[in-house]
């Protein structure tokens, strides 16, 4: 009969190889582009568009404005140049044009029941597929992500050129777009730099909020005047094997380090059903990273999902975090051994509750979510760059290194003593709590969701998610209160409990 450790080990072995294998199934399958394919939409397609996406800003005043009629109006004009245009559309980007079709046709059951606040929603939605369709921010027929990064550039040029102007509400409305065409290119970026990548993600909130700010505008330009200088090198740069391979470990590491920890405490519990709930959490949460894949890279364009993807990053983030600081403290707690052998005496194998597994479940599931979900998105915006078997070879040897990793941390961990396993656990995973509910935050105001405030007094570190902004420092601050009070708290319990002893 196995070890329990040799069963621990083996099932996440398996978990991975199942997700390299589904992983590099689905890149190998997605359509390769021509060479040829343009990187953008042509200008005198942009030139046909203009006065109807003017049309599309004028629809969407009047909805909100609960001007049904002028709305209406309006909405005619984009259903001419529809009828005159959707084979053109349809040639470049069958997705779009799905897309753009579908809208039109909510809109005009909506203006049909005479219902406002849908025929708004609605007009919002076609107002983005519209001007993404103007700026190539979709996947057109071959496969190929016409968004460029030299094309965002150029877009992000324009809005320095907005501000430089003062056309403060034009420059938030193109930042705003920027955010949401985020997703298109942020794989061309995270592949090359990860340092660049987060601090181009922070700058595009730091915009939003000094835009959205009548006293901080003028703070705007030199920020996408940064953005530029730092994504310029980027545009021509080329992509192999070990640049997809990154990928997965860049942003893997985290989420082996939380699975690892969880199937290193059910390990010492030697409980098996918790190590079972602990991998279950983590294949669901792998298996919809990759259902989410094959519906963006085949149902959506990526530009579409952005809004998306940055609302479940922030909220998987968020509950990741708060479900990460009670396993902090649980692990600090446990460390002393006494405690911890009065633990399993008193509980043995029946330690875990049922809610309490089901509470690893979630917290691997969501902490695979957060990582993994991007870590497919930023590979999809690489299928192109690189050939499919090359692109598969790198996101194998990437995850073939995480599990490499995991079996090492799994097998190491059994072997070691409690309390510095756990003492190490608990600060690596309260330094994960921290890191995860400041991205989340964060995401969350990409997202829109959240205010992107800024104060510039506060810290600000990017590599471990620290923004200047209260609506992510401040949970940060308490937490890190909160962790303090906890050792402070346990250390003067312990030594009243030696004193006693001493007696």
């Amino acid at each position: 009969m196995k070890s329990t450790g040799q069963w621990n080990a083996n099932a996440l072995f398996t978990t991975v190889c199942a997700f390299i294998l589904v992983a590099a199934l689905f890149f190998l399958i997605c359509p390769t582009p021509h060479s040829s394919a343009k990187s953008a939409t042509s200008s005198s397609e942009i030139g046909l568009i203009g006065s109807t996406l003017k049309a599309a800003e004028e629809m969407d005043a009047y909805l909100q404005a609960g001007n049904l009629e002028q709305g209406s109006e309006a909405f005619g004009l984009i259903k001419k140049w529809w009828t005159a245009n959707k084979k053109t559309v349809k040639q470049n980007s069958l997705d779009m044009s799905l897309e753009i079709d579908r809208q039109i046709a909510s809109l005009s059951l909506a203006f049909l029941n005479k219902d406002v606040k849908q025929a708004a929603g609605e007009a919002g939605a076609l107002q983005f597929s519209l001007r993404n369709y103007a700026d190539g921010a979709y996947t057109d027929n071959d496969g190929k992500q016409r968004m460029t990064l030299s094309a965002y550039v150029m877009k992000l040029r324009q809005a320095g050129d907005l501000m430089a102007k003062q056309a403060w509400p034009e420059a938030l409305s193109e930042v705003k777009m920027l955010q949401r065409q985020w997703l298109s290119v942020e794989g061309d970026i995270v592949s090359q730099s990860q340092s660049v990548y987060n601090h181009a993600e922070r700058d595009l909130v730091l915009l939003d909020g000094y835009l959205s700010s009548s006293d901080k505008r003028e703070q705007a330009q030199p920020i996408v005047e940064r953005m530029i200088t730092s994504l310029t090198p980027l545009i021509d740069a080329q992509y192999s094997w070990w640049d997809a391979a990154l990928i997965p470990l860049r942003e893997g590491i985290e989420g082996l380090l939380v699975v690892g920890t969880l199937l290193m405490y059910a390990r010492k519990s030697n409980s098996r059903p918790a190590k079972r709930w602990v991998i279950g959490g983590t294949t669901a949460g792998a298996a919809l990273c990759v259902t989410v894949g094959f519906a963006v890279a085949f149902l959506l364009s990526s530009s579409a999902f952005g809004r998306n993807n940055s609302l479940i990053n922030g909220w998987t983030g968020v509950f990741a975090s708060v479900l990460l600081l009670y396993v902090s403290y649980w692990l600090h707690r446990n460390s002393d051994v006494k405690r911890w052998n009065r633990f399993l005496e008193s509980k043995s194998t029946q330690a875990l509750t049922g809610g309490k597994m089901v509470s690893l479940a979630l917290l691997a599931f969501f902490a695979i979510v957060r990582e993994g979900l991007e870590t497919v998105i930023f590979l999809i915006g690489m299928v192109g760059k690189m050939p499919a078997s090359e692109l598969a070879a790198g996101i194998a040897a990437g995850f073939g290194i995480l599990g490499v990793c995991a079996f090492i941390m799994i097998k190491a961990g059994a072997r070691l003593p409690v309390r510095p396993v756990f003492l190490v656990s608990s600060v690596i995973v309260f330094y994960l709590c921290f890191k995860f509910m400041g991205s989340g935050i964060h995401s969350l105001q990409m997202a829109g969701v959240l205010p992107s405030t800024v104060q510039e007094y506060l810290p600000e570190h990017v590599s471990i998610s620290l923004y200047p902004s209260w609506y992510s420092t401040l949970p940060q601050l308490l937490f890190l209160l909160t962790g303090i009070a906890v050792v402070v708290l346990q250390s003067l319990v312990s030594k009243r409990a030696n004193k006693k002893m001493m007696a």
